[in-house]
C-alpha cells in the first residue's frame, strides 16, 4: 500500500473520565532565547484562553511586539480593547534562559521592560509591549452565479482562482460570494456578467490594505481517478466550542455526535437538547434543526446528502431512525426495531453509503456503567433506499467487549456500503485498531500503541466513507489528561484492503491540532465525520473534543487541476 507523508490535516476524538493514571511528558525548547511569547485573557468569559502568540526567531530582538486582533472571536464584533490592559503573558523559554521580574498580568498599551539572561550568562534589557491589529485575511470563504439559476464556484486559494465547472452557457449571470471575517467583497458582484470569459473578483482585509483578486474561470469538471489530494487539504476552523457556541464545559457528560448536510455541521451533545447547526465552512452556529418527531441521542451522515437522527433506546424499548436532507425540514421516519438485547442503544451510529441506494447502518450498543460490558452492534442494510435486514452481531466470541457511552464505549464502522464486506472498531483500553471480515473472524489488527499513542489517550472513535472511489476509515485518539500536554490526534487511512491494515495504510496524519482546555480530565467524550460536498468536488472532515476543548473542520478536494 502506497503510502502518503503529507502532513496536512485532520481532527480530534473523544477522551476520558476513566481509569488511566497521567503520564507526565516533559516540556522541551530547543531554541536559544525566547521562542515564544503568550497572551491570555485574565478576565471575561475567555478567561485563561489564548488570545494572541508572538513566535520569536530572532534570539537578540530586545523589543517584542505581540499582535492582539481587533476582534476576539475573530468573526465577532466584540473588540479587543478593553483586555490590552490586562492581559497574562507567559514565555517559552530555552534551558537555562529567565526573564526578570517573572512575567505575570502585562498592560500591553505600555512598553514593559524586563531584563532578560540567555544560557551563557548574557543579560540584555528588553520590552515587551502590544498593539491591536487589523486583519491581513482576504480569502473568499465561498462564491457561486446566482441568477438566472444557482452554481456554487471552486474557490482554490492556492492560485486565487475561482473554477465554474458547468458546461452550461454562462452569459448574463449575477454572482454572490462571501468574504472570510471583516474583509469586504470590492467588486459588484450583482451585474450581470459573461462567465463564460474570465472575470475577476477583488476582496479586502479589514485593515484596509491588503487585497487579493481571484480570476473566475469557467472549466470543465475533471477528477482525480481515486480519493482527495492531500495536498488541497486546508483547515477551515478550529475553536474553542464552550464560550463561542455555548456548549457544556468539559466536566459536564456528553454523548457529542456530528453531521453534515446541505453545507451545515450538525451537533448533536446527546443530552436532550435540539441540535445546532454551524455553517460548515466557518463554524458560525446559525440555529437549531427541525426535529419533528424526532428524539436527538445521535447523528450521523450518509454519502447522499441525508442526515440520520436516532433516539436512544434501553432493552425492549424502540430504536427509532429519522433521515433528512435539510436542518430546516422536518425528518422522516426511516426504520425502526426492537432492541431485543439486554444492553442500551442510540449514542453510537454510523453509516457507509447512501441510504437512498445502498448502505450500511451500525449502530454500537453500549455496555452500562457499573453492571456490565457488551460486545453487540445492530447492522441495518439498505438496498434500492429500503431496508432489507435488521441484525444484531455478538463479538463476544472474538474476546471483543466495551463499557458504557460516552467514555469507554465502541463506535464500530462498516468498511463499506455492503455488509459482506466486514467492521472496524477500536475502544480504551484495548487500544486496538480491529477488523472483523464478513465471516465474523479477526483479519487485521493495529495496536495503536505501538504507533506513538500512550495509554494517557482515548482511542474509540471511529468514521468510515468512501470518497470518490476511495474507501476510507478515520482513527481520532484525544488525550484523558489534556492538562499533561496530550492532544487530539487523527490518522486516515485507506482501507481498500482492509485485512492488510497492520501492515500500515495511513494517508494523512494529524498529530498536532491545538486544543483549548488544560485544566483538568473531564467527560472524555468526541466524535469524527467524513462528508462529501453536494457537488462531489469537496469533502470535509469536521471533529469534535469535548474534553480538550476543541471544535474544528478541514476540507480537501478531488479537482485535476
Amino acid at each position: 500500500m502506497k503510502k502518503i507523508y503529507n502532513l496536512i490535516f485532520i481532527v480530534v476524538l473523544a477522551l476520558a473520565a476513566s481509569c488511566q493514571k497521567p503520564q507526565y511528558v516533559e516540556p522541551t525548547a530547543d531554541r536559544q532565547g525566547i521562542t515564544s511569547l503568550t497572551a491570555y485573557f485574565t478576565s471575561g468569559k475567555y478567561v485563561d484562553q489564548a488570545i494572541a502568540k508572538l513566535d520569536v526567531t530572532d534570539e537578540n530582538m530586545d523589543y517584542y511586539v505581540i499582535e492582539i486582533p481587533w476582534f476576539f472571536p475573530e468573526e465577532s464584533e466584540d473588540p479587543t480593547t478593553i483586555y490590552m490592559s490586562s492581559l497574562r503573558i507567559r514565555a517559552e523559554l530555552a534551558p537555562n534562559c529567565k526573564i526578570e521580574p517573572a512575567l505575570t498580568v502585562l498592560d500591553l498599551n505600555l512598553e514593559n521592560r524586563f531584563q532578560f539572561t540567555n544560557n551563557r550568562g548574557e543579560t540584555r534589557d528588553i520590552i515587551i509591549t502590544g498593539k491591536r491589529t487589523k486583519s491581513k485575511k482576504n480569502n473568499l470563504m465561498s462564491f457561486a452565479l446566482t441568477d438566472p439559476y444557482r452554481i456554487d464556484g471552486f474557490i482554490n486559494d492556492d492560485t486565487n482562482e475561482i473554477y465554474l465547472f458547468t458546461t452550461d452557457d454562462l452569459t448574463g449571470f449575477s454572482a454572490e460570494a462571501v468574504a472570510c471575517a471583516h474583509a469586504t467583497v470590492e467588486t459588484n458582484l450583482s451585474v450581470k456578467k459573461d462567465y463564460n470569459n474570465d472575470q475577476e473578483v477583488t476582496v479586502l482585509a479589514q485593515d484596509g490594505k491588503t487585497e487579493r483578486t481571484y480570476t473566475i474561470q469557467k472549466r470543465y469538471p475533471n477528477k482525480i481517478p481515486y480519493g482527495f489530494r492531500t495536498e488541497s487539504a486546508r483547515q477551515l476552523f478550529n475553536f474553542e466550542p464552550v464560550s463561542r457556541l455555548g456548549f457544556p464545559e468539559y466536566t459536564v457528560t456528553v454523548n457529542p455526535s456530528l453531521a453534515y448536510v446541505g453545507g451545515n455541521l450538525v451537533v448533536c451533545l446527546g443530552n436532550g437538547d435540539t441540535p445546532v447547526y454551524l455553517d460548515g465552512l466557518t463554524g458560525v452556529k446559525t440555529g437549531e434543526i427541525n426535529l419533528g418527531s424526532a428524539t436527538p441521542a445521535a447523528v450521523t451522515n450518509d454519502e447522499g446528502g441525508n442526515v440520520i437522527i436516532t433516539n436512544h433506546a434501553e432493552p425492549q424499548e424502540t430504536l427509532e431512525i429519522y433521515k433528512t436532507k435539510s436542518v430546516t425540514e422536518a425528518p422522516v421516519l426511516f426504520h425502526s426495531f426492537v432492541n431485543e438485547t439486554d444492553v442500551p442503544v442510540g449514542y453510537n451510529v454510523k453509516v457507509h453509503g447512501n441510504i437512498d441506494t445502498d448502505a450500511v447502518i451500525i449502530l454500537t450498543h453500549e455496555g452500562v456503567a457499573g453492571v456490565t460490558e457488551t460486545s453487540k452492534y445492530t447492522r441495518v442494510v439498505v438496498s434500492g433506499g429500503a431496508v432489507v435486514s435488521t441484525e444484531t452481531v455478538d463479538l463476544a466470541g472474538l474476546g471483543l467487549s466495551w463499557g458504557a457511552a460516552p467514555t469507554n464505549a465502541a463506535k464500530v464502522v462498516p468498511v463499506s456500503a455492503k455488509a459482506e464486506d466486514g467492521v472496524m472498531l477500536c475502544y480504551y483500553s484495548y487500544n486496538t485498531i480491529v477488523y472483523v471480515n464478513g465471516n465474523g473472524a479477526i483479519a487485521a489488527t493495529l495496536p495503536v500503541l505501538d504507533e506513538g499513542i500512550s495509554s494517557n489517550y482515548n482511542t474509540n472513535v471511529m468514521e468510515a466513507k468512501t470518497y470518490n472511489n476511495a474507501p476510507y476509515a478515520i482513527h481520532m485518539v484525544s488525550s484523558h489528561f489534556p492538562m499533561w500536554g496530550c492532544g487530539p490526534h487523527i490518522r486516515v487511512f485507506d482501507i481498500s484492503s482492509p485485512g492488510s491494515i497492520k501492515d500500515g495504510m495511513t494517508v494523512l496524519e494529524n498529530t498536532a491540532i491545538e486544543w483549548y482546555q488544560t485544566a483538568a480530565q473531564g467527560c472524555a467524550a468526541a466524535d469524527v465525520i467524513m462528508a462529501p460536498s453536494t457537488d462531489g468536488f469537496k469533502v470535509y472532515i469536521y471533529y469534535f473534543d469535548h474534553n480538550a476543548g476543541v471544535i474544528g473542520g478541514y476540507v480537501a478536494d478531488c479537482i485535476d487541476i
